[in-house]
């Protein structure tokens, strides 16, 4: 049995709290989870918390068959698509899922987000359209280079080869999704040309990390007093 990883737990902790400065936590649902490295486990939180709710004693270990260790609370629902991405894709080492807004309103549309700008083409032809909320149709719909997958009707997740990463481009992905949900049928998107040199622009900036410390001053400002985020 692996021992218990203080430093993951407070990285999962930490990014509830920086998606609930975001308002992207603000109700029950959602749920970010981080892998054990080199082990069949990864920490995820319980059910009945928000994001800006949560505590360190909050976020749990599981197996890779969805079952606490040793602990008895519950975790969402949605906990099978955790573990059997992680055993799909072994490069992804953290997911996260919300029920934000602007994220569910674009996923009423059952298909990509429009690409409008710079930051956005980070999912260009690299977001996966499950046709419903089960693994089955999340493993089916996810190719081996897809950063996020929109759920019908439901949500979005975001896969990172870091918590930081999974958990930048869930905000900027919510970012995106506002904009395709407010511009016009009419807007022209963003040629194929472009999406593919601006995104590896972006990409070498450094954008990503930048905007995860942005995600953790955030989560500090939340709870500037909570002794276990360091």
């Amino acid at each position: 049995m692996v021992e218990e990883n203080i430093n993951l737990r407070n990285q999962v902790l930490e990014a509830c709290r920086g998606l609930a400065a975001y308002g992207l936590g603000s109700g029950i649902g959602g749920h970010i989870s981080l892998r054990y490295p080199n082990e069949p486990f990864f920490y995820m939180h319980v059910f009945e918390r928000t994001f800006e709710e949560m505590q360190l004693e909050d976020i749990i270990l599981f197996d890779f068959d969805g079952k606490a260790v040793s602990s008895d609370r519950s975790p969402s629902q949605g906990i099978e698509f955790h573990h059997c991405i992680y055993k799909q894709r072994e490069d992804i080492q953290a997911i996260v899922h919300s029920h934000g807004f602007w994220i569910t309103a674009q996923a009423a549309f059952a298909r990509p987000p429009r690409i409008f700008n710079n930051v956005s083409t980070v999912f260009y032809e690299r977001t996966a359209l499950s046709r419903n909320d089960d693994f089955a149709s999340i493993s089916e719909s996810l190719g081996s280079d897809d950063v996020a997958i929109v759920i019908p009707w439901h949500g979005a997740i975001t896969l990172g080869t870091t918590l930081g990463e999974a958990v930048s481009r869930h905000v900027v992905f919510d970012y995106t999704a506002r904009m395709d949900v407010t511009l016009p049928t009419s807007a022209p998107t963003m040629p194929h040309d472009q999406c593919s040199s601006l995104r590896q622009l972006v990409e070498r900036a450094g954008y990503f990390d930048e905007t995860w410390e942005l995600v953790k001053r955030k989560a500090r400002t939340v709870c500037n007093s909570c002794k276990e985020v360091s």
